[in-house]
C-alpha cells in the first residue's frame, strides 16, 4: 500500500530527459560536484575527484575518465533509450570508468574478493567472473553502501507497474536472489543485503543535497532519502530481525516543504523577461542531443510556460500519432540556471530544413517569443498565429559538431557556440 501511495507522488511533476540528453550531463555535474573543487565531480564507488570535463566519450584509453552509471543496471528491465528508466536522474551517478566496467550488471551483495579493484576501488569487492556463475555480485565500499540501497528502493517504488505513457517500463523487483539480465525481467538482488546496508549506513548531508538537486532538474524526490523510516513500513514485517537494530540508526528527516501550487498563473515579477536563448537542430551523423534554452533576466516560475513548434507551412508541427508538439516547462529560471528542454526522440525533434519556428508563450498563454532559423515563419494557428518570427539568421547542417548551438549573445544576436 505505501509503495503504491509513494509512487503516485514520485510519479507527479516527473520531467524525463532522453538519456544522451545534454541535461543529463549537466544534471549530474551538479548532482555529483566536488564542494572542495567545484571542477570536478565525485565518482559513486571509488570517491575519486575526476575532473567533470573529464567525460567518458566511449574511445578505449579513458579509463580515468569519468560516466554515467545506472545503479540498478537497465539491462535489469529497461535496455531501451526510450523507457523513462533509462534517464531517471536519481538511479544515474557519476562513476570512474574503469570501476563502471568491472561493476558491469552484478547484483549487490556482501562478500567476495578485493584484487581486480587494488588500483581504482579501495573497498570494492566482487563474486564471479562471468555473468554466467552461480554467483555474480558487487559489494560496494561503506560510504557507498547506503546510497546505492535508497537508490535501489526508489527505482523498486518509482517503477512499479504503472503505464502512464512511459513506454511499459517492466516492473521492477527487489529479490534475494541472483538475477539474469536476460531474462526479460525487472528483478535485482539482493534485497536483505540491501536492507542492512540502508540501517547500518544513515542517510549523509552529499545525499540530501543531491535530493534537491536532482529535484530541480527532474521535479520529484526520493522518498527513502527524506523519510528513511518508509523502509521499514515496506519491508519490516518480511525481515523483522534486519529491523531490531535499524530504528535508532536512522532518525526520520522532514523533506523541505512544498508549497501548494497555486491555481493562478504565477506573476512575473516587474521587468522580468523570458526568451528562447539557446538551441541545437542539426549535426554531423544522426542528429543527437537536440535542446531547446530558456533564458531569463531575474527570477522567474516558468512552470506551465510551453514552447511550440511551427513547419515552414507555418502551421504548429505534430508527430506521427498527429499531436501537437508541445513542451510544458516546469520550475524556476534564474539568471544563473536557465531551463533547458530536452527535445530527443523521432516524434520530438527539431526539424531539419527549414524555415522552422520555435514559440514561448507563458503559463496564460501569452507569446513571449518567436524565432525561427533558415528563413521567417508566418504562423498560420496556435499561440503565434498572424505573427512572423524573427530569423536567427545563423543555421546548422550536416557538417555541425554535436556539441555546437546556436545561442543568444547580449540578447542582440545570434551565434553559434
Amino acid at each position: 500500500l505505501l509503495r503504491g501511495t509513494l509512487n503516485a507522488i514520485i510519479r507527479k511533476n516527473y520531467v524525463r530527459y532522453t538519456y544522451t540528453s545534454k541535461c543529463v550531463w549537466k544534471a549530474l555535474f551538479e548532482a555529483d560536484i566536488d564542494e572542495d573543487n567545484p571542477s570536478n565531480v565525485i565518482a559513486i564507488y571509488s570517491n575519486s575527484r575526476i575532473p567533470k570535463l573529464n567525460r567518458d566519450c566511449g574511445k578505449a584509453k579513458q579509463e580515468d575518465n569519468w560516466n554515467k552509471e545506472h545503479v540498478w543496471a537497465k539491462s535489469h528491465g529497461f535496455p531501451s533509450k526510450n523507457d523513462f528508466a533509462h534517464s531517471d536522474l536519481h538511479n544515474l551517478v557519476a562513476a570512474d570508468k574503469s570501476v563502471n566496467g568491472k561493476r558491469d550488471t552484478r547484483d549487490f551483495k556482501k562478500g567476495g574478493t578485493a584484487t581486480i579493484y587494488e588500483d581504482d576501488c579501495d573497498g570494492c569487492k566482487q563474486v564471479g567472473d562471468n555473468v554466467t556463475d552461480e554467483q555474480y555480485s558487487f559489494e560496494p565500499p561503506d560510504d557507498a553502501k547506503g546510497q546505492v540501497a535508497r537508490i535501489m528502493f526508489y527505482m523498486y517504488t518509482r517503477y512499479n507497474g504503472t503505464g502512464n505513457n512511459e513506454n511499459d517500463t517492466t516492473e521492477l523487483d527487489l529479490v534475494d536472489r541472483k538475477t539474469e539480465s536476460s531474462d526479460g525481467k525487472g528483478e535485482f538482488g539482493y534485497l536483505p543485503d540491501l536492507l542492512k546496508w540502508h540501517c547500518k549506513h544513515s542517510v549523509t548531508p552529499r545525499e540530501r543535497r543531491r535530493n534537491d538537486i536532482i529535484q530541480s532538474w527532474q521535479g520529484n524526490r526520493n522518498p527513502f532519502v527524506d523519510r528513511p523510516e518508509y523502509v521499514e513500513k515496506i519491508w519490516g514485517d518480511r525481515y523483522p530481525s534486519i529491523f531490531e537494530d535499524c530504528n535508532n540508526t536512522i532518525p526520520p528527516i522532514d523533506p523541505p516543504t512544498t508549497p501548494t501550487p497555486p491555481t493562478t498563473p504565477p506573476a512575473t515579477p516587474p521587468g522580468a523577461q523570458v526568451w528562447i536563448n539557446e538551441f541545437h537542430y542539426d549535426n554531423a551523423g544522426r542528429d543527437e542531443d537536440e535542446f531547446v534554452e530558456i533564458g531569463c533576466n531575474s527570477a522567474v516560475d516558468v512552470s506551465n510556460y510551453k514552447i511550440f513548434l511551427y513547419g515552414k507551412d507555418g502551421a504548429m508541427s505534430i508527430d506521427r500519432n498527429g499531436m501537437t508538439k508541445i513542451k510544458i516547462l516546469q520550475g524556476q529560471c534564474t539568471p544563473d540556471k536557465f531551463v533547458f528542454q530536452d527535445y530527443g526522440g523521432v516524434d520530438n525533434n527539431l526539424a531539419n530544413s527549414g524555415p522552422r519556428g520555435i514559440a514561448l508563450t507563458d503559463a496564460s498563454g501569452k507569446l513571449l517569443d518567436f524565432i525561427s532559423y533558415e528563413g521567417t515563419v508566418v504562423a498560420s494557428n496556435g499561440p503565434a498565429a498572424g505573427s512572423s518570427s524573427i530569423d536567427v539568421g545563423v543555421s546548422q547542417n550536416s557538417s555541425t559538431r554535436r556539441d555546437q548551438s546556436i545561442q543568444l549573445v547580449n540578447k542582440v544576436g545570434a551565434t553559434t557556440t
